[in-house]
């Protein structure tokens, strides 16, 4: 088979592009470039006829076993965007940073409360320098609080706290417990 053959019909172009690729050496080496997203709730597998199971909303996975904790608490405000030099979440809203190192594979667990709409806010946390780890919002009818927990490789991270609402300060809490 020639990597250039031209097909006209629509099925035959589809088997044609698959055996092409294959052929032709393709995405045969592609691999993933960031883990695909921790799903942050689950369903209760028990309902009554006629209604709609209720969604618990999963912290995230177990810290693993023998790891000492070590918890941080930081009250600040954030916003409005007026009082930043830029901003730093999609070129609109402020956020504070706060960097931390964990010196062994372990796990993180934050906590972000803030006065202000369940939607006011969100939190990110960020591989130093690399990317995305894990954004989180509260749920749309919730109390304003967001708490995930990720297990996590010794490396340099930051979290986000970022305030969706440009004209407003909004006081929080944000605890960051970690277990190395």
């Amino acid at each position: 088979m020639q990597c250039s053959a031209a097909m006209t019909e629509p099925r035959v172009a589809v088997a044609g592009l698959s055996l092409l690729l294959a052929a032709c050496g393709g995405f045969t080496s592609i691999s993933p470039s960031a883990p695909s997203p921790i799903v942050s709730s689950q369903l209760s597998t028990t309902a009554t006829p006629g209604t709609a199971p209720t969604p618990t909303h999963a912290v995230g996975p177990d810290v693993p076993a023998g790891l000492v904790p070590s918890q941080q608490t930081i009250t600040a405000s954030v916003g409005p965007l007026a009082n930043y030099s830029a901003p730093c979440y999609v070129e609109r809203y402020a956020c504070e940073r706060y960097r931390f190192t964990m010196e062994h594979d372990g796990a993180a667990e934050v906590t972000l409360s803030w006065q202000g709409g369940a939607r006011a806010m969100l939190i990110q946390l960020y591989l130093a320098g690399a990317g995305l780890v894990h954004e989180d919002v509260a749920p749309r009818d919730g109390a304003p609080t967001i708490t995930f927990r990720r297990t996590l490789p010794a490396l340099d991270y930051e979290l986000r706290v970022v305030n969706m609402e440009p004209d407003v300060a909004h006081p929080f809490t944000l605890t960051l417990t970690t277990w190395q």
